[in-house]
């Protein structure tokens, strides 16, 4: 028997304890962040300390490593001086995942500083980097000399650094050292303010240090018996990870409100069913034709012979449909994509009431709404909740291609400034009034032609031109208004007679709200069509959106080209591509085919399928059908993008403020062309 008891006394320990310590250090800075030059001394300082320990190190600046299969095989992930947005959202469920298993972290200097954002990090990391003093002597105090994170380390020692000011501090910290505050200079500091901590959060155990601004500090043996101190206590008995223990963190499957579906995006959004949508979807309106439309083609996919969806809905409807959704709170994601011209109120109404919002284009449709959009966005941050909007353009497979192919220097060199009268980048659409949308044609509401509803063109599809220009120019770099200058805007109406009306809209006469805009009783003049010049961040851009009342032939199109100084890429999507969106590299001076093919391998690797063939002095990227999909279906690409948010709770810093700075420049451009 005691035999039996010392078998199962030996593998039990062995298969709960990691076969050997290993660690991970992590570096990554976002391209723009501020990045500390004692990283490297940093890496090798941590390195010979893993080394004397017996633990296995292994470094990386690569996101990618950020997978539970990864994950996994390390004691600790050490973050030395990361800094700003370096997680993609998988990469941030992973992370996730690792601290919940019972994974260990250490943090040094700016790592406080990565994910700002994002309430978790912070919560895990236990502060947020908010401000520094300049580089001065400060003594730092030991807060319990008889805790096994101060062994070996002096109770007060002088130290040389910039020092840290936090803001939302985790209440739940454990102080290990902390700054003696008169013995250096701060206008802002308290008396005994931390500059080391332990933190037991989520089952995973996490040490940091405000230290570690300069090479000289990794050669500071004090400094090093701190980290050393604090990888310890993050490895702690080295366990193998329990994963099993995550589920319990999941969210639960977002459910969804529908609020005044008065626009048949509303619907999209549901076109398929995602595992992470609660089915049951509360609907709330007044009683009226969009929401029945709506109703309608819910029911249409759920009846449909091929993928047919399973929606619940559950339906309200009164006058009073936000008040009640609001009262009942039945679901937590707000979807609104309808009349423009309470949105952002109801935009901000949700947020404030601790709704998350997934929101159609356009935000807002003025000056005066986009004050209101940006009180929301602060609403948003305050009460933890998301704030997004629909961009199914960065969905279509050559607007994809295309930015992939301005970051090959190889192909594209750099981008050119252009300027205002011949732009770098230029982004067209037209679109029409009449059209098929889900196998049968679309009834606009009559609400959808009164600008002061819908918004004029300038300020609605803009929307997704503006934010294709920031997003392919400027990848995931957060921009400011300051980088926006409108040089010139225009603006002129499409002319609709009341049998077209009545067509799209089913309605015989013009209702009394459009008839400001109606010429001799028969002819209703939209603004809905737009163009601007505009510069960012130095580079000049022109978007324009032009509305025809139905197609010749052909359906809604798009055009777009970035001039870069080796290439330009060109999407067209006129008759001569059969209406459907082609792309084209326009090679300039001396590059040649064996450049261009040899450095078009990377696209070839990553999209299976695509070839690039030479025509005429074009090269033109031949897309497989299987990679190209439709229109209606990227409403369903941005909802799983939306919920990989949602499981983590955080938008990329980039994201958010690069919506504010496209609604920005949108709402700036209509007044330019008043």
């Amino acid at each position: 028997m005691k035999k039996v008891l010392l078998l199962l006394l030996f593998f039990g320990q062995n298969a709960f304890s990691q076969a050997e310590k290993r660690v991970l250090i992590f570096s990554k800075n976002a391209p723009w962040a501020y990045r500390h030059a004692s990283i490297e001394a940093g890496k090798r300082a941590i390195f010979r300390l893993c080394s004397q320990q017996k633990i296995k190190a292994d470094t990386t600046e690569d996101a990618a490593v950020f997978t539970d299969e990864k994950l996994r095989n390390y004691a600790a992930i050490v973050f030395m001086s990361a800094n700003q947005d370096v997680f993609d959202a998988d990469q941030e469920k992973a992370l996730q995942h690792y601290v919940r298993a019972g994974g260990g972290i250490v943090g040094i200097h700016s790592s406080c500083g990565v994910e700002r954002n994002w309430k978790w990090f912070s919560d895990m990391m236990g502060g947020t980097f908010d401000w520094h003093t300049e580089q001065q002597n400060a003594e730092v105090v030991q807060a319990d000399a008889k805790n096994t994170l101060s062994k070996g380390l002096p109770k007060r020692w002088k130290h040389w650094d910039e020092w840290y000011l936090f803001k939302n501090t985790n209440p739940n910290i454990k102080v290990i050292s902390y700054l003696d505050s008169t013995t250096y200079k701060s206008s802002r500091h308290p008396q005994n303010y931390p500059s080391s901590w332990t933190n037991e959060f989520e089952n995973g155990r996490i040490f940091y240090t405000a230290l570690g601004h300069n090479d000289a500090d990794f050669a500071d043996k004090i400094f090093l018996k701190q980290i050393s101190n604090g990888l310890k206590y993050a490895i702690g008995k080295n366990v193998i990870l329990d994963y099993s223990k995550v589920a319990a963190f999941d969210p639960k499957p977002a459910q969804l409100l529908t609020v005044a579906p008065g626009h048949f995006h509303s619907a999209l959004v549901q076109k398929y069913m995602i595992a992470a949508l609660n089915p049951e979807v509360y609907v709330y309106s007044a009683d009226n034709q969009e929401v029945n439309e709506h109703l309608k083609r819910i029911d249409g996919y759920n009846k449909r012979a091929d993928q047919p969806t399973a929606w619940v809905e559950k339906v309200y409807k009164g006058d009073d449909f936000f008040e009640k959704m609001i009262a009942e709170k039945k679901g937590n994601v707000v979807v609104l994509a309808g009349n423009n011209q309470l949105k952002t109120q109801y935009i901000k109404k949700s947020v404030e009431a601790g709704l998350h919002v997934l929101a159609d284009k356009p935000m807002c449709i003025d000056s005066k709404g986009f004050e209101t959009l940006q009180a929301a966005f602060v609403a948003a941050k305050k009460n933890n909740v998301l704030l997004y909007d629909i961009m199914t353009e960065r969905s279509e497979i050559t607007t994809l291609l295309q930015k992939e192919l301005s970051q090959i220097p190889e192909i594209f060199g750099k981008l050119e400034l252009g300027t205002p009268d011949n732009p770098s980048v230029v982004k067209e659409s037209v679109h029409h009034f009449y059209k098929i949308v889900s196998g049968s044609p679309l009834i606009r509401p009559n609400w959808f032609m009164d600008v002061a509803q819908e918004g004029e063109g300038i300020v609605d599809v803009t929307t997704h031109l503006v934010d294709l220009v920031q997003w392919e120019c400027f990848p995931e770099l957060p921009l400011t208004f300051g980088d926006v200058k409108i040089n010139s805007a225009k603006r002129w109406s499409t002319a609709m007679t009341l049998p077209q009306f009545e067509k799209i809209t089913g309605q015989s006469s013009f209702p009394n709200f459009l008839k400001k805009d109606v010429e001799g009783d028969s002819v209703l003049k939209v603004f809905c069509n737009g163009e601007f010049n505009y510069a960012l961040k130095g580079v000049n851009a022109k978007v324009k959106v032009t509305w025809n009342y139905a197609a010749k032939e052909g359906g809604d199109t798009h055009y777009s080209i970035m001039k870069g100084t080796k290439a330009n890429l060109e999407i067209r999507q006129g008759a001569a591509e059969k209406f459907t969106t082609q792309l084209f590299i326009q090679p300039k001076g001396n590059l040649t085919e064996t450049e261009i093919q040899a450095a078009f391998l990377v696209i070839k690797k990553k999209y299976e399928g695509i070839e690039l063939v030479k025509q005429e002095s074009d090269y033109q990227l031949i897309v497989p059908a299987k990679l190209r999909t439709n229109h209606e279906s990227h409403f369903g690409e941005v909802m799983e993008r939306f919920l990989k948010y949602y499981q983590t709770n955080n938008l990329p810093d980039w994201e958010v403020s690069n919506m504010l700075v496209k609604y920005f420049t949108t709402t700036q451009a209509l007044e330019k062309a008043k």
